[in-house]
C-alpha cells in the first residue's frame, strides 16, 4: 500500500516539513523497528522471521523479555527466548512493544528545557492504554495498534518544544491543560500544530498509513482520510488521559473538560462506559506499563 500523501501547501506546512528534514539525523527510526513493521504488514511473514529480526538488537531483546515476563502479560512459565515471546504474544503485540521501546529510545533525544520527559511519556502510555481499552471494548481489529498510536500521538510537541521553546512555553501556559486549545494556539503562532508535525514525522519513518493518519488528525478526526475511527478513538483517549490525575500532558487537569465518549457514535462506536470507568480500567495497567516501557 502506498504511503499516505499529506498535502504540504501552506507556509506553515513547509516550515514543518523543513523541521522534519532537519531532525532526521538526530531522530531516526532504528532499522529493527522499520523491518518489523514491514514484516507485520506482510501476510506471509512467519513468527520465526519476526524473532530473527528482533534478536539483532540486544537491548531490545532484553527489554522485550523483561516485558514478556512481567505481570503485565501474565504469561504461563518463564519466557527466556524472543522466539517464545513472539509465539506467546503474537505479531501485533510484539510490534507494539518494539514501537514503544524504539520510540522512547529515539524521541528522548529531543528533550528540552520546556519538556518534562517523564510527564510526556506518562501521557503517551496512559493515552495508549485508554485507546487500546476503547478499541477492545468496540471490537476494533488489532487493538494493540491503538496503543502505539497513543504512545506516539504527541511526538510533534517534542520538536516544537526543542525548536521554538519560547512559543512552546507560552502556548502551554495559555492552553492551561486543554490539548485541543494547545493545537489551535500552535496553528495561530506557527502555522502548524503538534498533531500535524507528528503525523509528518511518522510518515518520514514510513510507518503504517493508519498510524500516520490517526496521529495527524487526532484533534480533528472528521478530517481523517483513511483512519477516521482510529483518530476518533485517539482523540477520546487523549481527552480521558488529560482529565486524569496521572496521565495529563501538562500535569494540569483542564477546567470544565470531560471526555466526549458519545462523539464516537458518529464513527460507528457505541461505548457503554464513562471516562471514569476507562480510568479505573487503565490505572492498574498504567503503573506497571510506565515502569517497564520507559524506565
Amino acid at each position: 500500500m502506498p504511503a499516505v500523501q499529506l498535502d504540504i501547501a501552506t507556509p506553515g506546512e513547509r516550515i514543518a516539513r523543513s523541521l522534519i528534514d532537519d531532525t532526521a539525523a538526530l531522530v531516526s527510526p532504528p532499522d529493527v523497528c522499520l523491518k518489523i513493521n514491514e514484516l507485520v504488514a506482510d501476510d506471509s511473514t512467519s513468527l520465526e522471521q519476526i524473532a530473527l529480526v528482533a534478536i539483532r538488537d540486544p537491548n531490545l531483546t532484553a527489554r522485550m523479555l523483561k516485558l514478556a515476563n512481567s505481570a503485565f502479560y501474565g504469561l504461563p512459565g518463564r519466557v527466556d527466548t524472543v522466539t517464545r515471546a513472539v509465539m506467546l504474544l503474537g505479531m501485533g503485540e510484539i510490534q507494539k512493544l518494539v514501537c514503544a521501546i524504539c520510540a522512547v529510545q529515539s524521541f528522548s533525544r529531543l528533550s528540552s528545557a520546556v519538556t518534562n520527559m517523564n510527564s510526556f511519556w506518562r501521557h503517551g502510555v496512559y493515552t495508549g492504554l485508554v485507546a487500546q481499552a476503547i478499541a477492545r471494548r468496540a471490537r476494533v481489529l488489532h487493538p494493540e495498534r491503538l496503543f502505539v498510536a497513543g504512545m506516539l500521538h504527541d511526538i510533534g510537541t517534542l520538536l516544537i518544544n526543542k525548536r521554538f521553546p519560547e512559543i512552546a512555553q507560552s502556548t502551554i501556559v495559555e492552553a492551561a491543560g486543554a490539548e485541543d486549545v494547545l493545537a489551535g494556539l500552535e496553528q495561530r503562532d506557527l502555522g502548524f500544530d503538534h498533531a500535524m508535525l507528528g503525523g509528518m514525522m511518522l510518515e518520514s519513518w514510513k510507518l503504517p498509513d493508519t498510524l500516520i493518519d490517526s496521529v495527524y488528525w487526532h484533534h480533528a478526526p472528521n478530517r481523517a482520510r483513511r483512519a477516521a475511527t482510529e483518530a476518533a478513538i485517539l482523540k477520546v483517549a487523549d481527552d480521558v488521559a488529560n482529565c486524569s490525575g496521572t496521565g495529563s500532558y501538562s500535569e494540569r487537569i483542564p477546567r470544565e473538560q470531560e471526555a466526549d465518549i458519545a462523539c464516537l457514535k458518529q464513527f460507528g462506536i457505541d461505548l457503554d462506559c464513562t471516562g471514569e470507568e476507562l480510568m479505573d480500567e487503565v490505572d492498574p495497567q498504567f503503573i506497571e506499563a510506565i515502569y517497564l516501557i520507559v524506565a
